[in-house]
C-alpha cells in the first residue's frame, strides 16, 4: 500500500507539470544507446579489473554478513555488536544475501559492482557531461578526461563489495534529476532524485552526497517549488515530493521495530568507531601511510580532484563564468563536489576508502577543469604552466607511498612494500623535477608579461584557435596522467599474474572461478594434520668417511673448525653446549608472558627438540644433528624441508642445513644453507624448498652453533621434517569455519559457523588472514567490542596446523587452526530452545542492551590441555 500511495502521488505530480505546461522531454539523449569507443575503453578496463583487479578492504565482512544472514534470518554484524542487525543503513545487503544464494564465488559477488561502474559511466556520459555545456558535450577530449579520472577513482575503490558503488549510482541519479528538473522546470524529476537520494543516505552515512545537489541547486528548485504552490497549493505540491523523499523508511522498517533500529545504532555507537568531525584529519593520515589505505593509486585521484576543484574556483572566481560552461550547472557541480569533504568529516568512521564516492563528481569535475585549463579559457602560459606543475606535485606527492593492495591483492605486485623506484632512483623525484620546470616555465612566462602592454586575444567563436584543439591541449596533461595511472595499475596485477605462476594469485583464482575449477584459496594450501608423523627419521646409514672437496666454497670441516676437527670428524653428530628441550621455563599460567614450549607437541624422541638456554647467559655450543635421509617429494621440489626454531638465529648465532650424497670415494657435502627467519624469539617455522645447495643430495642435517652471551643469546631448534600435506578444502569440507573478515572473500567455499535463533553456532576450524592484517581481524571482533572471540574465547581452545601455500611455503597467507570446545560432548543450545512468535509494539524492548567482556590473552592453546586428543589420535 505504501508503494502504490508513493506511486500515485508521483503520477499526480507530474500531471501538476503537465497542467504547468511543461511536458516530459525525452527520457533519454537520442542516440544514448550508441556506444563509442571511449564507451568500450571505459567497459574494457572495468570489465578487465573486475575478473582481475583488487578486493577491497571489506569484500570479506561483507560476504560473511549477508551468508550468515541465511542462518539468521537478518543482516547481522556478524564479526561485531553481538551480531546485531546492520542498521540503520544496510538495505542493499538484502539484495546482496540474495545474490550470494546464487554463488559465493569472487567474480560473481563483484558482479553487481562492474554493473554499477558501467552505469555510473552511461549517466556520467549521457547526462551529466552535456549539462556543463555545448563545448563539453562535443568535444572528446572532455570526455576522455572524464573517463580517465572516473577509472582512476573507480579501480582503487569501487572494484567489491562496498557501499560506495551503490552510492555513486545513486549520487549520480539523484545529480541528473535535479540538472534535469533545474533545466526542464518540472517537479516530477526533482522528486523522483529524492528517492535516489534517499536510497543512498540509507546505504551508509557518507550516502548523504546524495542530497548535496538539492543543496547545490535550493535556489532554483526553491523558485519551481514555489511557483508551482502559487499555482495549484503547497499541500498538492509538497505532499509527493515529501512523499519521495521518505518512501526509503519502508525499506528501513519493513522488517524491524523503531527500537531494534535505536538499539543497533546505540550500539554502535557506544563501542564505535564513533570519529568526531574535527577528527577527519585521521582520514588523510591514512591517506598518507605506508600502507594499502595509503597507496599510491589512492593518493592520486583524490589529490587530483582537491587540484580541479580548486583551479575551477579560481577561474570561475576571477572571471565570473568559465567560457564555454553552463554556469548554473559548473558552479552546482564544484559546490557538490566541494561538499562531499564535509560530508565525509560528518561521518563516524574515518577510512580512506569513502573517496571512492568521488567516482560520481571527479570525472565531470575533470572535464570542467579541461574547458577552464584550455587555452581560451586559461590563455595565459604562465596559468597552464603552474597548472602543469601542480599536477606534477600531487603525482610527486603520491609517489611517495607504496603500489600496496589489500591482503592477497598486493602479491606478486611490484613496489608492494615501497615506493616505487628504478635502479634506486625514486620516481617521486622525477615528478619533482619535471614540476620545478613547469614552475621554472611559469615564472619566465610571468617575467614576459607587459603589464602596461597586455596581449589582445581573439575570442570570436571562429577564432584561429580553435576550441576543439584548445580542449584537445588542456585536457592532455589531465588525461595522459590519468590513463597512464590506470594503465600501470592494470599492468601491475597482469604482471602479478605471471610472477606467481602456479601459486595463488587472486588474478588466476577468478579466472579459474569462472570455470568452476577452484575453491579460492584454501585449494592452494596443504594442511600438516600430523607434524610430528613428518619429521625425518634419523637414516639408518650414517657417513664415516669423507670425500675429498670438490666446491672450496663448501669445505669438510668448515674454516671456523679447520684446526679442530678432521673430516670424518666433523660428519659424526655432535652435541655441546645444546639440551633437550633446552628453552626458557615457561607454564603458561601468565598469558602476557612468552610461551616457550616447544610447537606441534614436539619434544619426545620421535621429534625432538635442541637448547642452548641457560639461566646465566654465559652458554655456547654447537649441535650436529644426525644424518637424515632426503624424501622423493622434497628432492622434486614438491615440499619444502621445515624446520621450527626460537630464540635469536641471527647475528653470532646461525643456523645451517647442510646436504650431502654418497659417492664411490666416501660422503661429499654438496652444500649449505643458512637458515634466517625472524623476528625473534618466539617458535617460527622456516620453510626451504630445495635449491642448487642441494642439487643432487640425498641426505640432510641441521648444525646450530650458539656463540652469543646474555640471557637473549640462546636459540632452539627442532628436527627437520618434509611435510606431508593434505589439501585445505579436502580437511574442512563441510565443517563449520570461522572465518576472519579478512580472509572471508577468498575462500568461498567454506561453511562459515551460522547463527540460529541468536545462538552461534560452534565452528570446529578458524580460519585467520595473514600477519600484516591478522591484527586487524582479530581485533575488530574481540570481546570488548562485542565480536564472536568473547565466547569463543570462553567456550573452547584452538591448535594451529601448520600450513603451506604452494609453490610459496614461506608465504604468510594466513593460519589455520583446530576448534577444540571445552565441553565437546555438550547437547546443542537449541536441544534447550523453545522457539515461538511474539506481537509487541515498535517500541517494545526484551531488555538491556549486553555488555562487553574483558577478557585477558589471545585464544587458548588447545596443546596446554590434557583431555583433547594429541595430533597422532586425531588422525586415528
Amino acid at each position: 500500500m505504501t508503494i502504490a500511495a508513493f506511486i500515485g502521488s508521483v503520477i499526480c505530480l507530474r500531471r501538476l507539470d503537465v497542467r504547468a505546461g511543461r511536458r516530459p522531454p525525452r527520457l533519454a539523449p537520442r542516440g544514448w544507446w550508441k556506444p563509442t569507443f571511449r564507451d568500450a575503453a571505459v567497459c574494457a578496463a572495468l570489465v578487465v579489473w573486475w575478473l582481475i583487479g583488487a578486493m577491497t578492504s571489506d569484500d570479506g565482512y561483507v560476504l560473511s554478513m549477508v551468508r550468515s544472514a541465511q542462518s539468521a534470518g537478518y543482516i547481522s554484524n556478524y564479526y561485531r555488536w553481538f551480531a546485531n542487525p546492520e542498521s540503520p543503513f544496510g538495505w542493499f545487503y538484502e539484495f546482496y544475501a540474495l545474490w550470494v544464494q546464487v554463488s559465493t564465488a569472487t567474480p560473481w559477488v563483484r558482479l553487481p559492482a562492474l554493473l554499477m561502474g558501467i552505469v555510473s559511466w552511461l549517466l556520467i556520459s549521457r547526462e551529466v557531461l552535456p549539462r556543463l555545456g555545448q563545448q563539453v558535450r562535443r568535444s572528446n577530449a572532455a570526455g576522455w578526461a572524464a573517463a580517465a579520472v572516473f577509472l582512476a577513482f573507480w579501480l582503487p575503490y569501487n572494484n567489491g563489495l562496498r557501499a560506495e558503488p551503490v552510492v555513486v549510482l545513486f549520487s549520480l541519479l539523484a545529480l541528473c534529476a535535479v540538472e534535469r528538473a533545474v533545466a526542464t522546470g518540472r517537479l516530477m524529476p526533482a522528486a523522483l532524485g529524492l528517492v535516489g537520494a534517499a536510497l543512498s543516505v540509507g546505504v551508509n552515512p557518507h550516502g548523504l552526497v546524495a542530497v548535496l545537489p538539492y543543496i547545490a541547486a535550493v535556489k532554483p528548485l526553491f523558485l519551481l517549488v514555489r511557483k508551482r504552490a502559487q499555482e495549484f497549493g503547497w499541500v498538492p505540491v509538497l505532499a509527493p515530493i515529501s512523499a519521495s523523499g521518505f518512501v526509503i523508511l519502508t525499506l528501513l522498517f519493513y522488517d524491524q521495530t523503531w527500537q531494534s533500529v535505536m538499539d543497533a545504532m546505540e550500539l554502535k555507537t557506544t563501542f564505535g568507531p564513533n570519529g568526531r568531525w574535527y577528527e577527519e584529519l585521521n582520514r588523510y593520515s591514512l591517506l598518507f601511510s605506508q600502507s594499502p589505505d595509503g597507496s599510491l593509486t589512492r593518493r592520486f585521484p583524490v589529490l587530483l580532484v582537491i587540484l580541479c576543484l580548486t583551479t575551477c574556483a579560481v577561474v570561475l572566481l576571477r572571471r565570473g563564468r568559465i567560457r564555454g560552461a553552463a554556469l548554473g550547472s559548473s558552479r552546482r557541480l564544484l559546490a557538490v563536489t566541494a561538499l562531499c569533504f564535509a560530508v565525509l568529516a560528518l561521518t563516524p568512521t574515518k577510512h580512506t576508502h569513502h573517496f571512492g564516492i568521488f567516482a560520481a563528481f571527479g570525472g565531470a569535475l575533470a572535464a570542467l577543469t579541461a574547458l577552464a585549463t584550455s587555452t581560451t579559457v586559461l590563455r595565459s602560459r604562465r596559468n597552464r604552466a603552474a597548472f602543469v606543475a601542480g599536477l606534477m606535485v600531487i603525482l610527486a606527492f603520491a609517489s611517495t607511498g607504496p603500489n600496496a593492495w589489500w591482503y592477497v591483492s598486493g602479491w606478486g605486485i611490484p613496489w608492494f612494500d615501497k615506493p616505487p623506484s628504478i635502479s634506486g632512483h625514486q620516481f617521486s623525484t622525477l615528478f619533482l623535477v619535471f614540476a620545478g620546470i613547469a614552475g621554472v616555465i611559469a615564472l619566465i612566462e610571468h617575467l614576459r608579461i607587459d603589464e602596461n602592454n597586455p596581449k589582445i586575444v581573439d575570442e570570436r567563436w571562429d577564432s584561429p584557435e580553435k576550441r576543439s584543439r584548445a580542449l584537445r591541449l588542456g585536457t592532455a596533461p589531465l588525461s595522459v596522467l590519468c590513463a597512464l595511472m590506470v594503465f600501470g595499475e592494470v599492468s601491475a596485477f597482469g604482471k602479478a599474474i605471471q610472477e606467481r605462476g602456479d601459486s595463488y594469485s587472486l588474478s588466476t583464482d577468478n579466472i579459474k572461478q569462472l570455470t568452476g575449477t577452484s575453491c579460492g584459496l584454501s585449494d592452494y594450501i596443504g594442511v600438516e594434520t600430523d607434524p610430528q608423523a613428518s619429521v625425518l627419521p634419523v637414516s639408518p646409514e650414517q657417513p664415516a668417511v669423507a670425500a675429498p672437496t670438490k666446491n672450496s666454497d663448501v669445505p669438510v670441516p668448515p674454516r671456523r673448525l679447520a684446526d679442530r676437527e678432521t673430516a670424518e670428524q666433523y660428519l659424526q653428530p655432535k652435541q655441546v653446549g645444546f639440551t633437550r628441550p633446552g628453552v626458557p621455563p615457561s607454564d603458561g599460567a601468565d598469558p602476557d608472558s612468552p610461551n616457550w614450549k616447544p610447537p606441534h607437541q614436539f619434544g619426545g624422541d620421535n621429534a625432538p627438540v635442541w637448547g642452548s638456554f641457560d639461566e646465566a647467559g654465559t652458554n655456547t655450543g654447537e649441535l650436529r644433528t644426525p644424518w637424515y635421509d632426503l624424501p622423493e617429494s622434497a628432492r622434486n621440489g614438491e615440499v619444502p624441508v621445515a624446520v621450527s626454531l626460537a630464540g635469536a638465529e641471527t647475528g653470532a648465532n646461525f643456523v645451517v642445513l647442510e646436504f650431502g650424497k654418497d659417492t664411490d670415494r666416501g660422503f661429499q657435502v654438496t652444500g649449505r644453507y643458512t637458515v634466517a627467519q625472524g623476528p625473534p624469539p618466539g617458535w617460527r617455522d622456516h620453510r626451504y624448498m630445495l635449491g642448487a645447495e642441494a642439487e643432487g643430495a640425498t641426505k640432510m642435517r641441521l648444525v646450530a652453533v650458539d656463540q652469543a652471551l646474555g640471557r637473549e643469546g640462546w636459540l632452539a631448534v627442532t628436527a627437520p621434517r618434509v611435510p606431508k600435506l593434505t589439501n585445505m578444502t579436502e580437511v574442512i569440507g563441510g565443517s563449520a569455519t570461522f572465518v576472519e573478515w579478512p580472509a572471508a572473500l577468498v575462500h568461498p567455499c567454506l561453511r562459515i559457523s551460522g547463527l540460529y535463533n541468536g545462538i552461534a553456532e560452534m565452528p570446529q576450524f578458524r580460519v585467520s588472514a595473514g600477519e600484516e592484517v591478522r591484527d586487524i581481524g582479530e581485533g575488530w571482533s574481540s570481546p570488548d567490542a562485542g565480536g564472536p572471540f568473547g565466547w569463543l574465547t570462553v567456550a573452547s581452545s584452538v591448535r594451529e596446523l601448520p600450513t603451506y601455500l604452494r609453490n610459496d611455503p614461506q608465504q604468510d597467507w594466513g593460519s589455520l587452526f583446530v576448534v577444540h570446545p571445552y565441553e565437546a560432548d555438550a547437547l546443542p543450545a537449541q536441544a534447550a530452545m523453545e522457539v515461538h512468535s511474539e506481537t509487541h509494539w515498535g517500541t517494545w524492548s526484551p531488555g538491556p542492551l549486553t555488555q562487553s567482556v574483558e577478557l585477558p590473552g589471545d585464544m587458548p592453546s588447545s596443546d596446554d590441555r590434557t583431555d583433547i586428543p594429541t595430533f597422532d589420535d586425531e588422525q586415528d
